[in-house]
């Protein structure tokens, strides 16, 4: 009896060894920022670690791919799937055919524009766009300001230049504020920053004194399009305390930028997908209305960095390394 005991012992550890991990699909929209490379590899590394498998994949910034790689995934077998959205409306139909497929969809960091999500984790993006805004009415109450976000494709470009203007439009109502300038853009990235600001600066005969520019690789841009007598004359915001970012910030080239750990939302988002593979539910959820959808949402909160800070934040936490920060001035 005891033998057969044994026995059966050691077939059903057999059973349990060879169980195969649980797939999870990770698709990103580009690496146009370097904090999606971070974003891949913490969660990567958490759902190996918790014992599952994430397969990646990466749109380059085309909405229609990054439709037609998340169906492969699904039909390689994934159980749940993070999408980081090229375009929140395209992204709809990447929830449509999972739920047809019953995988649950997490939208990571930028909002799909679907009920249909399972859940939505991000920070505070009304919240990033109030802190920048308000850091530079503290500091300039009066004078001209220009703001610099990304493509409405991006339901968080909406989202920050609402809380912008939730802090500047009264202040602009009264004459306080002078708004030179509100451009939208295409895309995150630091060329087409590069590009609109040097029109700007090259057609305006008026110059701003601050530029609230919603992410750090449009900053970039903007820096890059300074003309040389207003290098460090105007300030500067962004967002995602990019290295080159922080960089900036020491040397006084750009005057602050908001941080969002990624750490906590990257684990978050792989041990909420391996939970919702296995039937489970997300804790701590809020109800999310955007667009007319309502979706469940979990939102963390994020951190205003500067010069005065920096070493008690992204230092502190990883993020950057101080041995990175050594800089030439100039």
């Amino acid at each position: 009896m005891k033998t057969i005991k044994t026995i059966l012992i050691i077939f059903l550890s057999c059973i349990t060894l060879v169980l195969p991990a649980q797939k999870i699909g990770l698709v990103l929209d580009s690496y146009v920022s370097d904090r999606w490379y971070l974003d891949k590899k913490l969660i990567m590394e958490k759902v190996k670690e918790l014992g599952g498998e994430c397969i990646v994949q990466v749109a380059n910034g085309d909405p229609t791919e990054q439709v037609n790689i998340s169906k492969k995934l699904i039909q390689q077998g994934v159980k749940v799937l993070i999408v980081v959205a090229v375009d929140a409306v395209k992204s709809a139909e990447i929830v449509a055919i999972a739920k047809a497929a019953h995988v649950p969809v997490i939208s990571y960091d930028r909002l799909i524009m679907s009920s249909d999500i399972a859940l939505y984790l991000s920070y505070n993006n009304t919240k990033v766009g109030e802190q920048q805004a308000q850091y530079m009415l503290d500091r300039f109450p009066t004078g001209k300001y220009v703001l610099l976000n990304g493509p409405v494709s991006d339901n968080n470009a909406v989202q920050i230049r609402n809380g912008q203007l939730k802090i500047l439009q009264p202040h602009i109502n009264n004459g306080k504020i002078k708004l030179l300038g509100d451009f939208i853009l295409d895309d995150w990235g630091e060329i087409g920053a590069l590009m609109k600001m040097d029109e700007f600066f090259y057609s305006s005969e008026e110059k701003p004194e601050v530029i609230i520019a919603a992410n750090d690789a449009l900053a970039d841009g903007t820096i890059q399009a300074l003309p040389p007598d207003l290098e460090r004359k105007i300030v500067i915001t962004g967002q995602d305390a990019d290295l080159s970012a922080v960089r900036h910030i020491i040397s006084g080239k750009q005057t602050m930028t908001i941080y969002k750990p990624i750490k906590p939302l990257a684990y978050m988002a792989a041990e909420l997908a391996l939970k919702l593979a296995k039937g489970g539910e997300a804790k701590g959820k809020t109800k999310f209305q955007s667009g007319g959808i309502t979706v469940d949402a979990i939102f963390l909160e994020p951190i205003v960095v500067n010069k005065t800070n920096y070493n008690e934040t992204v230092v502190k936490d990883g993020h950057v390394k101080a041995s990175e920060l050594i800089i030439r001035q100039n």
